[in-house]
């Protein structure tokens, strides 16, 4: 199943990069149609996962039924999680259906009409009534929390932001801290955005300059989604680590600390940000460049130090 994520995910990933470079376009010239695409670019993203990794597991039958379920997976706000799970479901669930023995001249009818619909309306009943509970009630209570941080202890809320945005790398997690940040800007705030700003491209920054510094530590594709992990960092695009993550599990808590690090210290170095964006490629748009350039340093370094003691070298390769 590793092996088939990282390979739905390397499919997705045009349609990240096409949404994050017209984000960046709709940015710098407050244009809507640009806007218009970066959304739809992104808003697919869930249900293209999901499609790619049911269709790697049980063939194309799964595609559709699984594009359905990352479709909703997004309309109900579950976003990269509810993609990958309900991809994941798909394949297995289908898997099961192809072992039903039928009478050679019903195969058709099973299928065109039955697998798929079984399949789609028993995916959609499990999104939608048992994993959206529980998932929902996270992210509920992350916001009731969020909301109750006293502002005044700006240092530890931004530590915290930071470490939201690199838990699950564009998820539901992930856009609770982005979004709590835009809605600071709407009332006039840049104190927020500008931390949030930093922890977005730490991530795939941090994780693609591994690549050149610590070789030993990872995998020959891993080190060929080097320079493209990089180039989606300076774009902040945060997504651009998440080869990384389903190649090794062991990323998460190193995504995590290093991102709120870099928040906290672009906090505590007064970076403040206008761009509901992040990456390098806001910098003319931030206060306190050169602040706002050591913050990103500080956090991938912090990364680099925890993959040197957390990821064992890759013996196989090396």
């Amino acid at each position: 199943m590793r092996k088939i994520l990282i390979k739905s995910i390397i499919q997705a990933i045009p349609s990240v990069i096409i949404g994050g470079i017209t984000a960046v376009i709709a940015l710098y010239t407050n244009t809507e149609f640009f806007n218009i695409i970066s959304d739809c670019s992104f808003l697919i993203v869930p249900a293209l996962l999901a499609g790619f990794i049911a269709k790697e597991k049980c063939g194309s039958i799964g595609f559709i039924p699984a594009l359905i379920l990352g479709s909703l997976s997004q309309f109900i706000h579950l976003g990269l999680i509810g993609g990958i799970i309900s991809g994941i479901f798909i394949g297995y669930f289908i898997e099961l259906l192809k072992k039903i023995k039928v009478p050679i001249e019903f195969t058709s009818i099973m299928y065109l009409i039955f697998i798929p619909i079984a399949s789609t309306l028993v995916g959609s009943l499990f999104i939608f009534y048992i994993f959206k509970i529980p998932t929902l009630f996270l992210i509920e209570q992350a916001n009731l929390y969020l909301n109750n941080l006293n502002d005044k202890n700006i240092i530890f809320l931004t530590f915290m932001l930071g470490g939201m945005i690199g838990a699950d790398l564009g998820g539901p997690i992930n856009k609770i801290a982005y979004i709590y940040g835009i809605t600071t800007l709407e009332y006039g705030r840049y104190d927020i955005m500008g931390p949030i700003s930093v922890a977005i491209c730490i991530p795939p920054l941090s994780l693609g300059i591994a690549q050149f510094i610590l070789k030993n530590r990872f995998s020959k594709m891993e080190r060929e989604a080097g320079t493209l992990a990089i180039f989606l960092g300076i774009l902040g695009i945060t997504e651009g680590a998440l080869i990384y993550l389903t190649k090794d599990i062991k990323i998460l808590p190193i995504t995590v600390i290093s991102s709120a690090i870099g928040a906290c210290s672009a906090a505590i170095l007064h970076v403040t940000s206008k761009a509901p964006h992040g990456g390098l490629i806001v910098l003319p748009l931030v206060n306190n460049k050169i602040e706002f350039i050591i913050s990103i340093i500080i956090g991938s370094v912090a990364a680099l130090f925890l993959l040197y003691f957390l990821k064992p070298i890759n013996k196989k390769e090396f």
